[in-house]
């Protein structure tokens, strides 16, 4: 199955639309997406501070991220109070996976990820003939 594509400001934020200008020059922004925002009100203050933490590190999350991140801010509030155990913590990591927040996706990013490389490039070079 195909590697899902990267959002467009994902892809320049990363440097993916960098390393292959090509890949992403047809790649647009969706249209309307309005910016992430602030927490939502009712958000305790240990969450909105789990808000502006993700918010910073994660640039491309737009205003379609917001329950995804909220669902993140408050299953880290509950784990740093202790009140939830291990199923929260895989719960949390699939969300944060979700967002592009975690330890494995930044390496994907940082290497290229699968996305990137062709192994055939290896026996046939860049064009693919000889």
């Amino acid at each position: 199955m195909a590697r899902s594509r990267l959002p467009a400001k994902k892809a320049l934020t990363s440097g993916a639309a960098m390393k292959n200008p090509g890949r992403y020059r047809a790649h647009k922004a969706l249209r309307g997406a309005r910016s992430l925002g602030n927490p939502y009100a009712s958000m305790t203050a240990v969450e909105q501070r789990y808000w502006w933490e993700f918010a910073s590190g994660l640039p491309w999350m737009t205003a379609r991220h917001r329950v995804l991140l909220r669902l993140a801010c408050q299953l880290s509030a509950k784990i740093d109070r202790g009140e939830l155990g291990v199923t929260a913590a895989r719960a949390l990591s699939q969300v944060l996976s979700k967002l592009g927040a975690t330890p494995v996706d930044e390496a994907r990013v940082a290497q290229g990820g699968d996305e990137d490389e062709d192994p055939a490039e290896e026996f046939f070079g860049a064009g693919g003939r000889h």
